[in-house]
């Protein structure tokens, strides 16, 4: 990655999260003559001009954005960005149609969510849109609560949330905490379907950077499938998407952000956009891991609160893997950064996305992912075998 996608990469990102606010036009106008082909910029410079009652402008934006996010393969994005476009303008019948097409046309990854949106016809999609709803969450906003009743159904546009997983024992009705995950943009949650079925959640969702997401009722998409039949076997496939095999959880490109809540060792070196600046050495602890990225929180330093933002830098982390006795050494980039009290000192959790991995360390990985869910997944079993023979007699401590 060179210097220029690096800052590039930091501005969005620190846009995203809502670390960086840029309020001026011009600057604005500037930063796209630097970088005319991000989408994210456009989109951004479409909610400032809105923000300003710039309407006309802010819907040329918003159009010019998705059209990039098109070329990106980035659908949701693109559907969220002409959403806020004819919300301005009203719809076209030959735009529409026009965007329909593109969306058909883009990419080559026909990825769950991707695949829900272009195998719908034209009235299909229009329908669709006109039911989703934009909302946006701060940072550290509860959006779900564990025995929620499940109303909707969420599109993750942009930022991270991390959703914890629980399991209910049907002896008891204690509650044991599973496994936990971060969804990031282009993922999706919320369990309404089937639809006659009343779901109460069974996780919580907690916001971690500033989030955008498209929500659409579930009385909403009951009304479409009732008019549009092929929607409703659409949503069906979208659920399946995500739950096919657990090998699919395992997969790089597919479902990357799959972790679990593995306490494991790491160094971390961050380097700073000042070439003759010595990069900062850390050492801390993973709260969770996957193939695409960690969770990690850095040991108490007072040199951390000194670093200014973390997030935008490029990291090495090497990860000490005490099951596997071997260490890997991975690169990546800091995609949000949360302050922490620790010891008594300032200091952060990190989100790294990993960049480059040989296919040593990533089979290395992958296998104490695997050799981690074998163990606890004998362990659930006999749990259960044990609170099912006889609860009323199992000498088994509570869950925690």
């Amino acid at each position: 990655m060179n210097d220029r996608t690096k800052k590039r990469n930091s501005i969005v990102s620190r846009i995203i999260d809502g670390s960086v606010m840029i309020d001026s036009v011009k600057d604005f106008e500037n930063l796209l003559k630097a970088f005319p082909d991000d989408p994210w910029l456009h989109r951004f410079f479409g909610d400032l001009l809105e923000r300003d009652k710039s309407l006309y402008a802010a819907a040329d934006a918003y159009g010019i954005a998705a059209e990039l996010f098109i070329e990106a393969d980035m659908i949701m994005q693109a559907i969220v960005s002409k959403i806020l476009e004819w919300q301005i303008l009203g719809l076209s019948y030959q735009e529409g149609r026009d965007f329909h097409s593109s969306l058909r046309n883009a990419g080559s990854k026909n990825t769950g969510v991707k695949h829900f949106f272009i195998k719908m016809t034209y009235p299909e999609l229009i329908a669709f849109m006109s039911m989703l709803v934009i909302r946006y969450f701060p940072e550290g906003n509860m959006m779900q609560q564990f025995g929620d009743e499940e109303h909707n159904l969420y599109f993750v546009v942009s930022g991270t949330m991390e959703e914890t997983i629980y399991h209910r024992l049907e002896k008891g009705g204690k509650v044991q905490k599973k496994s936990s995950q971060n969804l990031i943009e282009n993922d999706f949650f919320g369990e309404i379907y089937p639809f006659e079925k009343e779901k109460m959640s069974q996780s919580t969702v907690e916001t971690i950077t500033r989030v955008e997401f498209a929500e659409i009722s579930k009385l909403r998409l009951m009304k479409i499938c009732g008019k549009y039949p092929n929607v409703k076997h659409l949503i069906h496939g979208l659920y399946q998407s995500r739950s096919e095999s657990d090998e699919e959880r395992f997969s790089y490109t597919v479902r990357k952000t799959v972790r679990h809540q593995l306490p494991t060792q790491v160094n971390i070196k961050i380097f700073s956009d000042e070439p003759d600046k010595a990069p900062l050495d850390l050492d801390g602890f993973t709260e969770n891991i996957s193939l695409g990225g960690a969770r990690v929180v850095l040991d108490a330093n007072d040199e951390t609160a000194r670093f200014g933002s973390l997030v935008g830098k490029q990291v090495h982390i090497q990860i000490y893997l005490a099951i596997a006795f071997v260490n890997l050494s991975i690169l990546g980039t800091a995609v949000w950064s949360k302050e922490i009290s620790l010891e008594g000192k300032k200091s952060a959790v990190l989100g790294i996305q990993f960049e480059e991995m040989t296919d040593k360390d990533r089979r290395l990985l992958q296998g104490y992912h695997y050799g981690y869910e074998v163990e606890q997944d004998r362990i659930w079993s006999l749990w259960g075998s044990l609170i099912g023979t006889d609860a009323g007699t199992s000498s088994l401590p509570a869950a925690v």
